[in-house]
């Protein structure tokens, strides 16, 4: 995937929220799939942004999805969060990542309004977001243009002229 086709990607999502009048005070980001599309939809949207810590891929190359763990609380520098809250990732794959983070922020925020959404929907989810921008029928892995950073090392880099 280039920049080109993940950056229209979320241009897609963001024009779905704006056509169905998509209201929300906060844009909580799951981290770390979904911090540059909550980032970028935060600019657009204009609210601000909120980070969720989590994590559930681990082993060679991340590729194995393994126990969620959440994050104990959220990092965000609003004096109140919601009432009405957008929960955004990158994709929805088995469903577990948005169920249990949906459930955390009902538990310990309360909020009146909890939006979900995704750049990719795979149909074999369980969890359904409210928004998505693409559908996948099959069960592909996506390599997103910044997942060339998950094989660097510093000391490989080379230095600016």
């Amino acid at each position: 995937m280039s920049w080109e086709q993940y950056d229209r990607l979320i241009e897609h999502l963001a024009l779905q929220l704006h056509q169905a009048s998509a209201d929300f005070d906060q844009i909580v980001a799951l981290s770390r799939g979904g911090l540059r599309v909550g980032d970028l939809l935060s600019r657009l949207f204009e609210r601000p942004l909120v980070v969720m810590a989590a994590t559930s891929y681990s082993g060679d190359d991340e590729r194995i999805q393994g126990k969620l763990k959440l994050g104990h609380q959220l990092a965000h520098t609003c004096d109140l969060l919601g009432p009405r809250l957008l929960l955004i990732d990158d994709l929805v794959d088995s469903g577990n990542t948005l169920v249990e983070a949906s459930a955390w922020l009902k538990n310990q925020v309360s909020p009146t309004q909890l939006l979900t959404g995704v750049l990719w929907r795979k149909a074999g989810s369980a969890f359904i977001p409210d928004f998505w921008a693409m559908e996948l029928t099959e069960n592909p892995w996506i390599v997103q243009p910044f997942e060339h950073w998950e094989k660097l090392q510093p000391g490989k880099l080379m230095p600016m002229r």
